[in-house]
């Protein structure tokens, strides 16, 4: 996924910037401490004028030792980087990665740092490109059906592989023909920017394969069935030609109506800044990524997110599926689906109210029938990743949306 050289520069990135953010946090509580006293002594002026020369210092060091250490590992690259140690262990590095961009991947991406992800299409973890004659030996799609799995925060694609036995997307292949791919990309971004992206390369795909792609099933666990529906309200508003192809769309887990954690984090923030003497903690609370902001009420739309965004909007409807359907998925770690304690419990991230659209106000849930979504139970969120119990409905529903589309055909 990233060289070691990537995974070095990232890194003493972060560390350098790391630093000036606590030297900040540091300051600020500092200063909320000294000004009063400060404003009650003679002298005052000259010592708040000293502690801001003295930060001011300490920032410029953090800084050059910042840019000598990332300039040291340029030289490195250049002179005496093995040529056999280009590759970093995959396995050992992209869940780091990972989970690293689903913390902070806005900010990555926007100080350029070699470890934010690029969104890609991968097959056996290996990025596919775009072209004709590769998507023909790497992605045959025999039958026409191509399977899309996005992954959640803080995640990558190889996570849908189970520790035996093959993934959904193989066994969906085996019992069903066509290919599966699996999307890689920076979840820190906002769910829109990467619904967008999205919807953009999957265009790009549909049209670049040789064959004709006319059966697309998306799979969306967690995070990553918010950016389908970001990705298919994108398709609907440009009018994209893969939308119309689209069966079926699976939602596992996904916090359509928000995430408790992001919300008991946007508590916590503003308690912070509500106190000067923690204000200075309250912006470092609020750096984590706009990904993780946008699930705190499951915000996925293309537009600007609320002026106030700790309360929450009427929820955006599905967008349409000219020839398919939605398929939504929820999971309680307890035994027995029923009862408040089972649904606000979840799969211990999501509540199942959440995952599955339902809200006592209809203005604030999804309008889906009861036949689309299902509740797993004894399950909790990385299951619904690989469990067998999550295929069996998978292959039901599937099979469903093939008899649908056959008596479609016939009548």
């Amino acid at each position: 996924m990233k060289s070691r050289l990537d995974l070095l520069r990232g890194t003493a990135q972060l560390a350098g910037e790391g630093f000036l953010g606590a030297l900040d946090v540091v300051e600020g509580m500092h200063q909320a401490v000294l000004d009063p006293f400060a404003r009650l002594l003679p002298f005052g002026d000259l010592l708040t004028r000293t502690t801001d020369f003295v930060y001011a210092r300490i920032r410029d060091v953090g800084q050059a030792a910042s840019t000598a250490a990332i300039g040291s590992l340029g030289l490195y690259e250049r002179y005496l980087l093995p040529r056999d140690a280009q590759e970093a262990d995959e396995a050992a590095a992209s869940a780091w990665v990972s989970a690293l961009n689903g913390a902070v991947g806005d900010h990555l991406e926007e100080t350029r740092n070699p470890l934010a992800l690029r969104m890609e299409f991968c097959r056996a973890g290996r990025a596919l490109a775009p072209q004709p004659e590769l998507l023909e030996q790497e992605l045959p799609c025999a039958n026409g059906r191509l399977y899309v799995f996005v992954h959640g925060l803080g995640m990558n694609d190889s996570q849908w592989q189970p520790r035996d036995g093959a993934d959904f997307g193989r066994r969906l292949e085996q019992d069903f023909g066509g290919s599966a791919v699996h999307l890689r990309y920076n979840s820190g971004r906002r769910i829109s920017t990467n619904g967008r992206e999205l919807a953009k390369r999957l265009q790009q795909l549909v049209e670049a394969h040789p064959r004709a792609i006319d059966d697309i099933v998306l799979v969306g666990h967690s995070m990553g069935g918010l950016v389908c529906r970001s990705a298919c309200s994108h398709a609907a508003r440009t009018e994209l030609e893969w939308l119309d192809r689209v069966s079926a769309a699976v939602c596992l887990g996904s916090p359509h109506l928000g995430a408790p954690l992001e919300r008991i984090g946007g508590r916590l923030s503003a308690a912070l800044e509500s106190l000067p003497y923690t204000r200075a903690l309250a912006k470092l609370t609020e750096r984590r990524s706009a990904g993780v902001k946008d699930l705190r009420h499951g915000w996925c739309s293309d537009r600007d997110r609320p002026r106030q965004e700790r309360k929450p909007a009427a929820v955006e409807p599905l967008p349409q599926l000219p020839r398919g359907r939605w398929l939504l998925a929820a999971a309680t770690l307890v035994g027995s689906s029923h009862g408040t304690r089972a649904r606000w419990i979840g799969d211990g991230l999501v509540p199942v109210p959440s995952a599955l659209g339902e809200h006592a106000d209809p203005a604030l849930g999804l309008q889906l029938p009861a036949a689309q979504r299902h509740v797993f139970r004894g399950l909790g969120h990385m299951d619904l990743l690989n469990n067998s119990k999550v295929y069996e409905q998978l292959h039901q529903w599937l099979d469903e949306g093939t008899a649908r589309g056959a008596l479609r055909a016939t009548g």
